[in-house]
């Protein structure tokens, strides 16, 4: 992949983990507070979830920043892979195997998870081709010929 393209990859890998903290933070769970039987109250489930997709979203900054550094095929390689798997445990907080949303879908908190799932879906997208087009001479190779 050539340096243009990558660069346009790394950029919108980014912007996608910057998106992720954006709408973790702005938009975030429930602001309703749940009681306890004691009396008290504590939030919401979907409230820590947003906190740790907010610094789960900024490990995945470091990341898609990491890939604009790389120049070798093994440093891009890196990158890509890991904003992939930081973009895929963002989705999978949000899921009843992380930590989750609340039960009733009329919350707000399942809006802002949708929101959340397309950011992290494409700096996903963007992790996968990222490791896959990593080397940094490959556009320069020969091309087979039929």
């Amino acid at each position: 992949m050539g340096r243009r393209a990558w660069m346009i990859l790394a950029v919108a890998g980014v912007a996608a983990m910057a998106a992720v903290i954006a709408v973790s933070v702005l938009m975030g769970g429930c602001a309703k507070p749940v009681e306890t039987a004691a009396g008290g109250t504590v939030p919401m489930k979907c409230h820590w979830t947003f906190v740790a997709t907010t610094l789960v979203g900024a490990a995945g900054v470091v990341t898609a920043l990491l890939a604009l550094a790389g120049r070798t095929k093994e440093g891009r390689r890196f990158a890509g892979i890991a904003t992939a798997a930081v973009a895929a445990a963002t989705v999978l907080l949000t899921t009843p195997a992380g930590i989750g949303l609340c039960a009733n879908p009329d919350m707000s908190c399942h809006q802002t998870a949708l929101v959340l799932w397309v950011a992290a879906g494409i700096a996903l997208v963007v992790g996968i081709v990222q490791a896959a087009k990593a080397d940094p001479k490959g556009a320069e190779l020969p091309k087979m010929k039929l």
